[in-house]
């Protein structure tokens, strides 16, 4: 039979392709209306001979702006075990000033899993790819705006309380100068700061926020950069400083199992699912210090427990299910070529409101907490 298929004219496989590939594309034609029944199944499986249908269950009432922000004047408790910062920071009896107080909110984001196609031992192995794109559509920058500023009086407040005192950011650059000056607006209605941060096989994407009225300090790929040297040498005489601090919430858990080889793994997988953390917005440490360069970092994020919002899958691709690429695939193993397997999933997070706030608050105020631990 192989000798046979082997003596096949070009001509011959052409029409053998076509023949798979026209029967595939007919049971795809035929496809939507056998998934229709499927879904009707799926989604109303209690449909019986009942005389009138159930009333629909409304959805619940969104909490309004004044509500939220309201609820945000609570005092909230910090979470417990809070061991999640590195290095320690001079500032108590010090004078210094707070440069910014960066706060990233994240708006969605991708996270992706490979296999390698192989070939050994006479079998062609094929790959695989999985990619999870989830989007976060509600987050009211209202809403943002009165966590930060709320997070910021909370960090001010914790501060004093500790005996390092601020001092006002004008006063103290009118006398001194500043080694980074604060030049970059956030997000404003209208005017939204993005950033987008890449991790490998994850990418994140932000709303950047700082309490209202306060500019951010400018950065490059090299993160701030040197800044003004004649500055920073007169900071340290005079044993001044002036602090960044920053940090990011996300809002979404990414699940991935890497990259390798087909010969080793089967598949791959890739998942995103809802939970909060505060952690570090990229390479940049959780506060430096203008003058002498004190650094206080993340030695991991900072988990925050809580329900706050849900996913929902809302679109994409499986080569399983398409009846097409199977075709195709089918005819490929026929000629000796292994197929590879493509999963793409696009999801919605769902987000409540009011549950979100509380506990990005608390995540925020938890790490307010931490790094006021870590100055002396």
């Amino acid at each position: 039979m192989q000798a046979v298929f082997y003596r096949l004219s070009s001509t011959t496989l052409k029409l053998f392709a076509a023949s798979v590939c026209a029967s595939a594309l007919a049971q795809q034609a035929e496809r939507p209306a056998a998934d229709a029944i499927t879904n009707t199944a799926a989604v109303a499986p209690a449909a019986t001979a009942a005389s009138a249908p159930a009333p629909a269950a409304s959805a619940p009432a969104k909490a309004t702006l004044a509500e939220i922000t309201a609820l945000l004047q609570k005092p909230l408790p910090v979470l417990e075990g809070v061991d999640v910062f590195k290095g320690t920071a001079s500032l108590k009896g010090k004078r210094f000033y707070i440069s910014e107080y960066r706060v990233l909110f994240e708006t969605g984001g991708s996270v992706s899993a490979n296999s390698r196609p192989a070939y050994f031992g006479g079998t062609n192995y094929g790959g695989t790819n999985v990619r999870v794109e989830y989007k976060i559509p509600e987050l009211d920058l209202a809403v943002l705006q009165a966590i930060t500023d709320r997070a910021y009086a909370d960090f001010v407040a914790r501060l004093e309380a500790g005996g390092a005192k601020p001092e006002p950011a004008d006063t103290f650059i009118r006398e001194l100068g500043a080694v980074y000056e604060a030049t970059v607006e956030a997000s404003k209605p209208g005017a939204a700061m993005t950033e987008e941060i890449d991790m490998g096989f994850g990418k994140r994407r932000y709303l950047v926020l700082s309490p209202t009225g306060m500019k951010l300090n400018a950065r490059g790929m090299t993160g701030l950069g040197m800044g003004n040297i004649g500055n920073r040498i007169n900071y340290v005489k005079l044993n001044v400083d002036a602090i960044s601090v920053g940090m990011a919430v996300n809002l979404a858990a990414q699940e991935t199992s890497g990259s390798g080889s087909s010969l080793f793994r089967r598949g791959s997988s890739a998942n995103a699912s809802a939970a909060m953390e505060v952690t570090s917005a990229s390479s940049f440490p959780a506060m430096l210090g203008h003058g002498g360069g004190a650094v206080i970092s993340f030695t991991k994020p900072l988990a925050v427990p809580g329900q706050f919002a849900t996913l929902r899958e809302t679109g994409g691709y499986d080569s399983k299910k398409d009846i097409a690429a199977q075709g195709v695939q089918l005819l490929g193993r026929f000629l000796g070529v292994a197929s590879n397997q493509v999963k793409q999933v696009e999801m919605t997070v769902d987000v409540d409101a009011a549950a979100m706030a509380s506990l990005a608050l608390q995540g925020l105020m938890s790490f307010n907490q931490g790094l006021a631990s870590g100055i002396k």
